[in-house]
């Protein structure tokens, strides 16, 4: 049994039913294993949602990271950025509903190491408007981080509404998206 199709049962049953309802029988019985078998592959049920969502967050960075780090102008980025953000929700829906609202069910060790994720995930968009603020691309705002939480929030929430085979595909969802944005942030 792979380590791979755990997670994928897991993801599943996780973003189904919410990490503490879900237990290792449950898990077991979705990859057809006996719970006592289970334990050969993972130790605790804990560990299999530290993976699931430093991976998921992991997904978001190594996708956006590359963006930011460009030269485009901050507005350019900015779109990159989300559209990004959504071309990842699109390809791992279950994933990202567990690592950005499951996260919290982890123990204090495992959640200082999800909060850092975290923050490197916020640090990108800050770097995006701080940097559009200075160059005169976005107009001055009261917070840039609240602004920058705003577009987190916009973005986190489309895990409870999007659909891969909804109306809009997830890079048009983007554009909506972005459009909005960037007409409050217009310089």
């Amino acid at each position: 049994m792979s380590p791979e199709l755990i997670e994928a049962a897991a993801i599943k049953l996780f973003s189904e039913k919410t990490y503490p309802v879900v237990g290792m029988r449950d898990i077991s019985d979705a990859v057809g294993l006996l719970p006592g078998s289970l334990y050969v592959h993972i130790s605790k049920k804990e560990d299999l949602l530290q993976r699931i969502v430093e991976n998921g967050i992991q997904r978001y960075l190594d996708a956006i990271e590359p963006v930011v780090e460009s030269d485009q102008t901050a507005p350019e980025r900015l779109r990159g950025a989300i559209n990004a953000h959504m071309g990842v929700l699109a390809e791992s829906l279950e994933q990202t509903r567990v690592a950005f609202h499951q996260w919290t069910y982890l123990a204090s060790t495992g959640r200082r190491r999800v909060v850092k994720l975290r923050r490197r995930y916020e640090a990108l968009f800050s770097q995006i408007i701080d940097e559009g603020i200075e160059a005169g691309e976005f107009r001055s705002v009261k917070s840039a981080r609240v602004t920058v939480l705003a577009i987190i929030g916009m973005l986190n929430s489309a895990t409870e509404w999007f659909s891969p085979t909804g109306e809009l595909t997830a890079e048009e969802i983007a554009e909506v998206l972005t459009d909005g944005v960037l007409t409050g942030l217009e310089a």
